[in-house]
This record gives structure tokens, sequence and C-alpha cells, in this order.
């Protein structure tokens, strides 16, 4: 009985052990700052993904792919008044449904290593019928 009880307890030391902190994500607060649509055209749009913008001239460098699917849109953010000094801008930009209006849900911002995660999800099209890509605009402090 002693044998299996040491087995037990060694077993269980080896297993918190083996848990590395990376596996422990504390999650980045966040604001969202503006939930929008992108594009309207199946042909137009922007791959679903998720990008970090630390100074203003990554993002303006990031405008022509939003102006490719929507010039009135890019025009708008383009002129974004945003502190880049003392913030990180991210856009999630959701999949390019044929019916509206999906939305967007942010799980966790979280840092691994020196990269910033976004895990988010999508609610899926509703029944209207058009065309949408759902997006988020999302501002977290920078590290000091």
């Amino acid at each position: 009985m002693k044998i299996q009880n040491m087995m037990i307890i060694l077993f269980s030391i080896f297993l918190l052990s083996s848990c590395s902190k990376d596996e422990v994500r504390e999650g980045i607060p966040y604001e969202i700052i503006k939930d929008d649509h992108l594009s309207y055209s199946e042909e137009e749009k922007i791959q679903k993904q998720f990008k970090v913008f630390e100074n203003e001239n990554q993002w303006l460098d990031f405008i022509p792919e939003i102006e490719r699917v929507n010039p009135h849109r890019a025009e708008n953010l383009k002129n974004l008044n945003f502190d880049f000094t003392n913030n990180h801008l991210i856009i999630v930009i959701g999949e390019f449904f044929n019916y509206c209006c999906s939305q967007i849900s942010i799980n966790l911002i979280y840092r691994n290593g020196n990269q910033i995660i976004v895990d988010f999800e999508e609610s899926g099209p509703r029944e209207l019928t058009a065309l949408s890509q759902a997006y988020l605009l999302i501002q977290i402090q920078k590290e000091p």
C-alpha cells in the first residue's frame, strides 16, 4: 500500500512540475474602439485575421488593404485619432459572409513571448440578405 501511495504522489508531482508557465495565459485588458463591417463584395474581401500595429506608419501601410475593399471606410480609418505612443492598435477581421451580419467576440488577448495573440470567434451570419465582413478595432496599452 505504501508503494502505491508513493507512486501516486510521485506521479502527481511529475504532472504538476511538467506544466509550463506559458500554458497559463494571463489576459491583457483591452478596449473595443470600433465595431463595424468592411467588405460588401465577395470578390473584394480581406482574409480572416488579426494584426497588431505598434505605430502609425504600420497602420497607414495597412490602409490600402482596407481601401481595396471599402474606400469610404478606409478614408475614415486613415484619419483615426489614436495614441500610438501609449497603445497598440489591433484590427480583427472576420470571415466574409453572404448573409448579414456576423459579430466578433474576443475570448482572450494575451502575450506569447513578444507576440500579442488575439483569440476570437464569430457568431456567424444571421438571415438578412446582405454581404458583409465584420471587423473590430481594439486598443491595448503598451508595456512600460
